[in-house]
């Protein structure tokens, strides 16, 4: 099943962000083991500045994108991305 996610990286703070939207999926949502497949597809991508969102420029972002949750917990999210270089992430819920 998919989800609509935002995913906002803080630069500086709040004070300059990158925001990027889109949809999340499990590649096999039977699998119950840690690394989980996730695939995500990116709708849209914006560069925010300032305390307040109203800012923005958009960015030139789309595409799928393939990462494995090396750790999920209820707040926290530890992946490494698969197709875009092997960086790790981590991520943490706000809402």
């Amino acid at each position: 099943e998919e989800a609509s996610v935002t995913n906002i990286g803080e630069l500086f703070g709040p004070l300059l962000s990158v925001k990027v939207a889109g949809t999340l999926k499990e590649e096999d949502e039977t699998a119950l083991q840690v690394p989980k497949r996730f695939v995500a597809n990116i709708d849209s991508g914006k560069l925010c500045w300032g305390k307040h969102t109203d800012a923005c420029l958009p960015l030139p972002i789309s595409g799928e994108g393939l990462f494995d949750g090396v750790y999920l917990g209820k707040r926290i999210r530890i992946g490494q991305n698969l197709n875009g270089g092997g960086a790790r992430v981590v991520q943490i819920r706000v809402s």
